[in-house]
This record gives C-alpha cells, structure tokens and sequence, in this order.
C-alpha cells in the first residue's frame, strides 16, 4: 500500500471511528475528535508500521476505550 491510498484509508476509519464515539460516548462531533486526536491510539492508527489499520472500527474503540481507562495502548495478540 502507497502512502495517498494508507493515508485515503485510515481518513477513512478515523471517520467511522469518530462516528462510534459519538454515537456510545453521546459526545458532539468536535469534543469526540478531540477524544480520538488526543489518544496514543490515533498516534498508532496513522503510523503504519503498527497495522492496527486493518483492525475493525469496533475493535479500534474498545483498544480506545481501555486505553482512556487505562492510560495504557494495548494491542491485541494478532497485530
């Protein structure tokens, strides 16, 4: 994968990952992107050595999740 098609698709799961946020954290759209921005998740998400890419949107918010509860990134078995 080139960089213009790595960085067209993760645009795309930050956008369905900032989607989910709003809609289980009821939060508005700025205030979850801020959520997102400010985690070690989306530091991970675009840097592409980690290929937490390919993880699913769902998969991504519960690694988010844990990791605002946590303070802590933990990546599944299968990265």
């Amino acid at each position: 994968m080139n960089e213009i098609e790595f960085d067209s698709f993760v645009e795309l799961k930050v956008q369905d990952l900032v989607s989910l946020i709003i809609e289980i954290k009821k939060l508005e759209f700025v205030d979850a992107l801020q959520y997102l921005y400010e985690s070690k998740l989306y530091i991970a998400l675009v840097d592409d050595s980690t290929k937490i890419w390919h993880l699913s949107t769902e998969k991504l918010f519960d690694m988010l999740k844990n990791e605002k509860q946590t303070n802590r990134l933990e990546y599944p078995d299968f990265v």
